[in-house]
């Protein structure tokens, strides 16, 4: 016996699927719009440093490679999040953690400007330690480094101006936040800055910036500091912000004006912020640059000391062959990638 089935029950049943099927792909869509207030943290890319730094009259070693590497942030919509959560290899972070107070475009820019700041202090420390007289000479003032969303400064002062003086008081590192203290939010203010060879006075109202107990105009700041090195020096750093490459360009400024073979045939990937005199600073994401120093077939792996316990574990976790090497000081690395005596 054949049950007929009448048309308009198959016919509602179908709608109801299409119905069901489409708020499912309503709700899928709407996850990659949703945004969390979260960022997440991947593996990113390696950097060949010989291509990357040009010293003048430098030799170019070809036995092994140094790589620079840098992970990828990405603000995370609903799906990114839980991918994010699920994968070993990425970290989630909230978004004020990571950039407080600034927009993705702003991160990015103050980002171009460490990795400018990075720069510089790689070539003093690299050429420094191949013994030649380069030195960092701090200048009056502080660097506007990055500039905040919830400010006044923005279209009024840029990335790279050095603000010497406030209402008439000069301003370092120091003595800033004193200065700053002494006003109100709402307080009209002259800042003197130093823009391309030109003094420039800059009327600003203060604001009230959050986490900051002073009025402030929005801006992030650095030491003002002038760079002196003897050999001239090129970096074509592309798109990578930050300064977590210092270390690695400062090794490659020493092997190319030393002529010494740091790599010996194998591939050495390596992180930590650099200061002038050749300290290395920590960083963040270590784990996720050691990811992706082993896909680059790196054997080495250089890091800060303070990042050292979890870049380690990671390794440990994973099982992978890489040796890891905790480094303080641009001259320890150069030991520790010496052969042995």
């Amino acid at each position: 016996m054949i049950r007929q089935r009448h048309p308009w029950t198959t016919s509602r049943r179908l709608r109801r699927l299409i119905a069901v099927l489409a708020a499912v792909a309503l709700v899928g869509l709407a996850g990659w719009w949703i945004p969390t207030g979260d960022v997440v943290f991947a593996p990113g890319v390696t950097g060949d440093l010989a291509q990357m730094v040009h010293v003048a009259g430098g030799h170019k070693i070809r036995d092994g490679r140094l790589l620079m590497v840098a992970i990828t942030v990405i603000p995370a919509d609903v799906w990114l999040y839980l991918w994010g959560r699920l994968d070993p290899n990425d970290e989630v972070l909230p978004k004020q953690q990571v950039f407080p107070g600034m927009s993705l475009n702003q991160y990015v820019e103050f980002n171009a400007s460490l990795m400018d700041q990075s720069q510089q202090a790689a070539e003093v420390a690299g050429e420094r330690l191949a013994g030649l007289p380069a030195r960092a000479v701090a200048q009056p003032g502080v660097v506007v480094a990055g500039l905040l969303a919830r400010g006044t400064a923005r279209g009024h002062l840029r990335v790279g101006d050095r603000v010497v003086a406030v209402a008439g008081h000069p301003v370092g590192p120091s003595n800033l936040y004193q200065v700053m203290s002494r006003f109100r939010a709402g307080d009209v203010v002259t800042f003197t800055i130093r823009r391309d060879g030109r003094t420039l006075a800059v009327p600003l109202s203060l604001t009230t910036i959050p986490g900051d107990p002073a009025p402030g105009v929005g801006i992030v700041v650095a030491p003002a500091v002038r760079y002196v090195v003897p050999r001239p020096v090129r970096i074509d750093s592309g798109d990578i912000g930050g300064p977590s490459a210092g270390l690695m360009f400062a090794l490659e400024i020493y092997q190319q004006i030393t002529g010494k073979n740091l790599a010996r045939g194998r591939t050495v990937v390596g992180t930590g912020e650099i200061t002038p005199d050749g300290r290395v600073q920590p960083i963040g994401g270590v784990v996720q640059k050691v990811v992706t120093a082993y896909r680059a077939g790196a054997g080495v792996f250089l890091c800060p000391v303070a990042n050292y316990p979890k870049a380690a574990a990671a390794v440990r976790a994973r099982g992978w062959h890489l040796a890891v090497y905790p480094v303080a000081t641009l001259a320890q690395a150069v030991r520790d990638l010496a052969p042995p005596s």
